[in-house]
């Protein structure tokens, strides 16, 4: 699996839990910061980092928590533990 076909799983996982929050989906880019950009809270980021790790069957330790600020730092991460798997 690729980075772009990561980035793009992760993409929807956001629009989904995005969509149930009333977020304006078209703020999801690869760059911007889940928080302050797209207007997650945090319940909304534990939710995207249990199903990130469903979906690509890895354990991503609570160290990483506050590095997975977007979609690129999650893919980033993904790929990591992927890679260790």
């Amino acid at each position: 699996m690729d980075t772009n076909q990561i980035k793009s799983i992760i993409r929807d996982l956001i629009t989904e839990i995005a969509e149930d929050m009333d977020v304006d989906v078209s703020k999801i880019t690869d760059s911007a910061h889940f928080i302050t950009d797209i207007g997650l809270d945090s319940m909304a980021l534990l939710e995207v980092l249990a199903s990130m790790e469903k979906k690509f069957s890895v354990s991503i330790p609570e160290s990483e928590f506050p590095n997975l600020t977007s979609v690129d730092a999650c893919a980033a991460t993904v790929e990591k533990y992927l890679a260790v798997k």
